[in-house]
């Protein structure tokens, strides 16, 4: 084996230079970020061959003095963080860049032109910059910074032949751009490909943003979301329930303006707060903004900074697991028919209720026909029945004290469980579920929740769920949607009173949708209705009394 040496410089450069910029989105990033600290409020950017040939972006922000433009490329320098006391700047960051290395890995990756002029220097000053070679001229300028950035890994063959197609590297930019533009939607941007004009969005609010990038739909189906507290805050948009995905691909985090992956515990309190309104293994749609005191987060945790940690966890995830429930709490959440552009007026209502409905009539013995706050509902007779069902079960197990088993059952456990059950014991009897020791790995289950008895089938189960990820609450939950669902009136039995699972359904704490996270009702607008007839609107007055004689049909006017 060779003897160990240092490394010549201009490889130590090289070596870190491909740490920092692997692939044209990375150098994408960085700009996007300068530009964003800056102060930018208008971004134009330009991708050549999926940003392969060119990566550039001019903004409208600060600009930098001619003066400190070489500085700016040079290796951790930068503008965010005090000198005297960094230590202390770091841990109250509100930057998204702050190492002062991006500029500096691009030199080093790639050949860079950088452009710029504040607004109280009369001329601007353009740097080229291109592994050790630096150039710097002055000349007339705009107010802003322009970085453009080509022959990307020319120096690193290897690297360079390790990127994607032109195509592929292009998505990957795209996505970073669109992200960018989501959490911060007050931004003027314009982006050109190849030559050719693809975006031009001209700013606004999170709905505005959605709509350009996701769709008109999927922005009318998300309820904005706005809350503080505790020295938190929170802003943004997530989906109603009937819009979820089996990925949390389209469910967006950013913390203090800075796109982030998602913490799973914060992840598991946004989820929580949605629980059976969810199928299950589904995510919501949304894009969120967290702001947090910038003392009580770690940015500098992964080297591509899409992952912070937090000082306090558990009581950020309650903040946002309150801030979600009670956006849904205060929307009307059934959906509705047929899929609209624009949410209809009901939506646009502050109230948090399942409105008092009117029984009208039944379709197909299963879907109940219901009037109400102007609207026609579709209520699906088995998904309300088994909604109510699960709430008196939930009272029950809420309410009700554990019990003894009058023949205590023995279960195994693996060395797996058997630690879990050690390590949440008293948690595990404050919810009802008490076991002890037999010898041989099993275990004799004393005390259960009171609405387990008479169903022994379901022990392994729950406890098995229990000693799970999941825990025991959410073990319960399912227990008790497996037993709502059983004598849940099922299709093609008539119900002998509906109004009385309408008015039932009414007063249920999460009447949206049953346990497993189908909805229980549907609605259709008169207004749709009247679109669909022909009619010019809504009615204006009130329906004929019922004393009102009936016009014959053969008599009535066309």
């Amino acid at each position: 084996m060779a003897p160990i040496r240092r490394l010549p410089p201009e490889v130590v450069r090289e070596i870190a230079a491909g740490e920092v910029v692997t692939a044209p989105a990375d150098v994408l990033k960085e700009l996007l970020e300068n530009a964003l600290d800056a102060g930018a409020t208008r971004l134009e950017v330009a991708l050549d061959g999926g940003g392969t040939e060119r990566v550039a972006v001019r903004d409208n922000g600060a600009g930098i003095p001619a003066a400190e433009l070489p500085r700016a490329v040079e290796a951790h320098s930068t503008s965010k963080l005090s000198g005297e006391d960094a230590g202390a700047a770091l841990r109250a960051l509100c930057t998204l860049g702050f190492r002062g290395e991006g500029l500096y890995a691009i030199r080093h990756a790639a050949r860079l032109c950088l452009t710029s002029r504040p607004a109280a220097q009369l001329g601007g000053a353009s740097l080229e910059a291109f592994g050790d070679e630096v150039a710097l001229r002055t000349h007339p300028a705009p107010q802003g910074t322009l970085a453009v950035v080509t022959d990307l890994f020319a120096r690193l063959p290897a690297r360079r032949a390790a990127l994607g197609s032109a195509s592929a590297e292009s998505r990957r930019a795209l996505a970073l751009l669109s992200r960018y533009l989501l959490h911060h939607p007050h931004l003027h941007v314009s982006l050109e490909q190849d030559g050719e004009t693809r975006w031009r969005y001209a700013g606004g609010g999170f709905r505005e943003a959605v709509k350009f990038l996701w769709g008109a739909v999927t922005a009318n189906r998300l309820l904005g979301v706005a809350a503080e507290g505790e020295g938190y805050a929170l802003a943004g948009l997530l989906s109603r329930p009937e819009l979820s995905r089996p990925r949390r691909d389209r469910l967006l985090l950013a913390v203090n303006g800075r796109p982030v992956e998602w913490d799973e515990e914060l992840l598991k309190a946004v989820t929580h707060a949605y629980r059976e309104l969810l199928r299950a293994g589904h995510f919501p749609v949304g894009v969120l903004n967290l702001t947090v005191p910038p003392e009580q987060v770690l940015v500098n945790t992964a080297p591509d900074k899409s992952r912070v940690r937090f000082l306090a966890p558990e009581a950020l995830a309650a903040f946002l697991r309150e801030a979600v429930r009670a956006t849904l709490g205060a929307n009307p959440l059934a959906p509705s028919l047929p899929e609209l552009q624009a949410p209809p007026a009901l939506f646009a209502a502050p109230r948090h209720r399942f409105p008092a409905l009117r029984y009208l009539g039944v379709y197909r013995e299963l879907y109940l026909l219901a009037e109400g706050e102007g609207q026609l509902w579709v209520v699906d007779q088995h998904a309300a029945h088994e909604r109510v069902l699960f709430e008196e079960l939930e009272r029950r197990y809420r309410q009700e004290p554990p019990v003894e088993l009058p023949a205590p059952e023995l279960l195994p456990l693996s060395p797996e469980e058997e630690a879990t059950y050690a390590a949440r014991r008293e948690a595990l009897r404050a919810a009802g579920l008490e076991l002890e020791p037999f010898g041989g790995g099993r275990y004799r289950v004393r005390r259960v929740p009171a609405f387990l008895l008479g169903h022994p089938e379901l022990l392994p189960g729950v406890v098995s769920g229990a000693l799970g990820r999941r825990g025991a609450d959410e073990a319960w939950r399912a227990v008790l949607a497996r037993l709502a669902c059983l004598p849940a009136i099922k299709a093609g039995r008539t119900l002998k009173d509906p109004q009385a699972l309408l008015d039932a359904l009414a007063r249920c704490e999460t009447p949206w949708a049953c346990p497993h996270g189908r909805p229980t009702a549907l609605v259709l607008s008169e207004l749709e209705l009247a679109r669909r007839f022909g009619r010019r609107g809504v009615r204006a007055v009130p329906a004929a009394p019922p004393d009102t004689p009936e016009v014959p049909l053969a008599l009535q006017p066309e």
